[in-house]
């Protein structure tokens, strides 16, 4: 028995429904580590005319003096606050699946209202099983290149958000990073320090420390980090293990410490978590600084990711091409308020 042509794009939503859904907040694969911290802390977005605005402080504008006696005090008219505008973008995917696919698949696709006609059993099954692939490799696809668009700097397109390479940025004396110039405005610069040396131990730990402090000073302990392969490597070898010796026992020993993108080494009680798509921007953009050579000191406090949900939608086909359509959209823009809190460094 074929299906109406309703009842496909009925399925086909239902399917990509199920897929989708909840996928923002917790249904993110551990290998996608950045989008998974970020939509952990995700912000519902209920829309703008252009931009997501982020009020900042960039000033106390104080007039402290010493006064005795009869002493004029002077006052000051204020300025301190400043704001830094996110414009907010749209990212789409879709797929279509043509009626004679389906049909090669032992599924016929008439033209009907729903409920027009009734697939057999084995019908239902291989179509479950045909939409099944169609949806998970629809959802994988989209969240990799999510994941992978919220590292660069956004000028790969005119429509790409502001991502991870320029908010926090291993040049952060130059460019306009949410309307405000950090050439100018002292204050809108993240810490950076590049080609470190990593010749003597002990080196990498001290430009880490400093770093650290940095953040600290500038908005509190950074509280996930997240490096490249080539950097884990130098840090293990900062780290010196120690193993008190038992004759009447036997022991084992693993040079290889935690699980799966969890590196098991930590900083100041932060894990150090490797991003595998930093290999592939590598490969992507040859950069003057490697991804791979990279550590991000991240406070979440002051970035904040923001969307609108997913939007489900199985268009109608055009009027000379005899297949199914659907395709998601998702509205979002990354910002921080304070990028003085964040660092990047990197390996030479």
């Amino acid at each position: 028995m074929p299906i109406s042509n309703q009842d496909l794009q009925e399925l086909a939503k239902v399917s990509l429904d199920e897929y989708l859904r909840n996928i923002p907040v917790d249904q993110i694969a551990t290998e996608r580590p950045l989008l998974k911290k970020l939509m952990g802390g995700r912000k519902m977005f209920l829309g703008a005319k252009q931009n997501v605005i982020e009020n900042i402080r960039k000033t106390y504008g104080s007039n402290f003096n010493w006064a005795y006696g009869e002493e004029a005090v002077s006052f000051n008219k204020r300025n301190t606050t400043e704001q830094a505008a996110f414009p907010w973008r749209r990212a789409v995917d879709g797929l279509y699946l043509d009626y004679d696919r389906l049909y090669g698949a032992g599924i016929k696709v008439r033209e009907g209202e729903r409920g027009a006609y009734k697939l057999e059993q084995n019908e239902k099954v291989q179509l479950l099983n045909l939409l099944d692939e169609q949806m998970e490799s629809l959802k994988e696809g989209f969240l990799q290149k999510l994941d992978l668009e919220m590292h660069r700097d956004g000028t790969q397109d005119a429509d790409a958000i502001a991502g991870l390479d320029v908010l926090i940025s291993t040049a952060p004396n130059t460019g306009v990073v949410g309307g405000l110039d950090a050439a100018t405005a002292t204050y809108w610069r993240n810490y950076a320090k590049t080609a470190i040396s990593t010749a003597s131990i002990g080196t990498l730990a001290q430009e880490m420390e400093a770093a650290w402090r940095k953040c600290i000073k500038n908005g509190g302990s950074p509280d996930f980090i997240l490096a490249g392969g080539k950097f884990i490597d130098a840090y293990r070898k900062e780290i010196t293990v120690t193993n008190n010796a038992n004759a009447g026992s036997t022991k084992t020993l693993d040079a290889g410490v935690g699980t799966g993108v969890n590196t098991g080494l930590y900083f100041k009680g932060v894990e150090i978590i490797w991003d595998p798509q930093f290999e592939e921007l590598d490969a992507l953009l040859t950069p003057t600084v490697q991804w791979e050579k990279r550590c991000y000191f991240i406070n979440t406090k002051h970035m904040k990711y923001r969307d609108d949900d997913m939007d489900i939608v199985t268009p109608i086909r055009p009027h000379d091409v005899l297949a199914m359509y659907a395709m998601v959209n998702l509205r979002c823009a990354l910002s921080v308020n304070r990028r003085n809190a964040q660092a990047v460094l990197a390996i030479a």
